[in-house]
């Protein structure tokens, strides 16, 4: 299973007259190896390295120079092609320090050899091993869960991604897609799902590979884990993520446990940097750009919405309102709308902030706010009335713009508000599969509908 965005990454990447080595981050079993090798299989000279394999990292460690070092890669895999035929991909890279510094010699004395490192446990590894990252020497490119239109895309449903390319939407067009996307919401977008789904399948047949990822992200605990204190820690948050996932969190007692708050941070810490959730910070302000309050408790969002489904145990039956809000408690709109949103960060660290401010006698909370062109536009994910979007009103109230986005499980429509203080602002509602497209419709309402 592969997804296409990224293929054309690596090829915009590959053509570029500047190419730096490039570092594919993301979890484990997102597809960065697959994706790789399905992008080079055209490619003469293509070289593969794993670093967690025995003998594959001690060609690193003999401290050759860089162009012998090459050359020995090249002896290895037989390799005869012309360097810029040829591609090395570095797999597991955090296996091996010495193969981490090589990426700057590389760039700098070999610059036409093409080069791809990854590492599933890359993000964690760096964080605590005092290596020189080669700051300025390497490109990055973010591996996510295949997103809706991907989804699409696999399915060869190119009849639902020309109807959403047209800007606004049809109301015609909304109760098949929106059909569609729940039934995508439910299974997520584990590539191996979505393999499996394309190979016949049937859905209620996939619990046992649902339950193998879970088990394999349980099963890298210890590899994420200094101590054995500290991986029953990270193993105990990571077994309870899924059911405070779309919550704000207190690491102290997280979960029922009896943890202390910098223990339970500094493991949540070490997840997010595997990529396998996300802590959603808030801000307090109404421009840009907006400074995170650490100090304030997160929102906890989890890495796949199939996953999530799958752990929590909702059944297709409990998804039969043909409303994501309405179902399970709103938690699956707001996991696939918070994914979404991070998937549009391909080359930079993805984040996400809600907003929130609390004053004496009263507090208001925004689900997300995103910053387009100079504004910070808030973002709710609610269905019902829209006057009763009272936290939004606020943040309205006191901006300095006049557009407010919500997700929700009906067809695009532009409706005209007032704050309580009589300010008027235009709410772009907006159905949840739209949230990767959600840039073109802000663009798109501030440039043709004036208010």
């Amino acid at each position: 299973m592969f997804k296409r965005s990224i293929l054309d990454q690596f090829t915009k990447w590959k053509a570029g007259s500047h190419r730096k080595p490039l570092l594919l981050r993301g979890a484990r079993q997102t597809g960065k190896t697959s994706a790789v090798r399905l992008f080079a299989s055209d490619l003469p000279g293509y070289m593969e390295l794993n670093l967690e394999a025995p003998g594959e990292k001690s060609v690193f460690e003999r401290k050759l120079p860089v162009r012998d070092l090459i050359s020995a890669i090249r002896l290895s895999k037989g390799n005869t092609a012309p360097l810029r035929e040829s591609l090395l991909f570095i797999d597991e890279i955090q296996a091996c320090a010495s193969a981490l510094q090589y990426l700057r010699l590389i760039y700098e004395e070999v610059p036409e050899l093409p080069v791809i490192a990854s590492g599933s446990l890359f993000e964690v590894y760096l964080s605590g091993s005092g290596i020189e990252f080669p700051v300025g020497r390497v490109e990055h490119c973010f591996m996510h869960p295949v997103t809706f239109r991907e989804y699409l895309q696999v399915f060869q449903r190119y009849d639902m991604l020309e109807e959403m390319d047209k800007l606004p939407l049809k109301d015609y067009a909304f109760p098949s897609i929106y059909s569609e996307f729940v039934r995508y919401t439910l299974l997520g977008g584990m590539p191996e799902i979505v393999q499996a789904l394309l190979e016949g399948n049937e859905p209620e047949s996939l619990g046992g590979i649902y339950s193998s990822l879970f088990i394999s992200f349980l099963d890298d605990v210890p590899k994420y884990a200094p101590n054995r204190t500290m991986a029953e820690i990270l193993r105990h948050c990571l077994e309870t993520v899924p059911a405070e996932t779309g919550k704000r969190i207190t690491f102290a007692g997280f979960g029922g446990s009896g943890y202390r708050s910098r223990e339970v941070s500094q493991a949540m810490k070490t997840l997010q940097r595997a990529l396998l959730l996300h802590l959603v910070y808030p801000t307090g302000q109404l421009e840009p750009p907006p400074i995170t309050n650490k100090r304030k408790s997160p929102k906890l969002y989890f890495v796949d919405s199939g996953l999530l489904a799958s752990t929590l145990n909702i059944q297709w039956s409990e998804m039969g309102t043909g409303d994501l809000n309405a179902s399970f408690r709103g938690v699956l709109a707001e996991q696939v709308i918070a994914q979404s949103l991070l998937s549009l960060h391909n080359h930079t660290i993805p984040k996400l902030q809600f907003w929130a401010r609390n004053k004496r006698g009263s507090s208001a909370e925004v689900d997300f706010v995103v910053q387009h062109t100079g504004k910070l536009i808030p973002i709710e994910v609610k269905s019902g009335s829209t006057g009763r979007l009272r936290s939004l009103h606020r943040f309205m109230e006191e901006c300095n713009h006049d557009v407010a986005v919500r997700f929700y499980g009906g067809p695009v429509r532009i409706d005209l508000q007032n704050t309580p203080n009589g300010k008027k602002f235009r709410l772009l509602s907006l159905p949840h599969f739209l949230a990767e497209n959600i840039n073109d419709y802000i663009d798109w309402l501030f440039q043709n509908q004036s208010g």
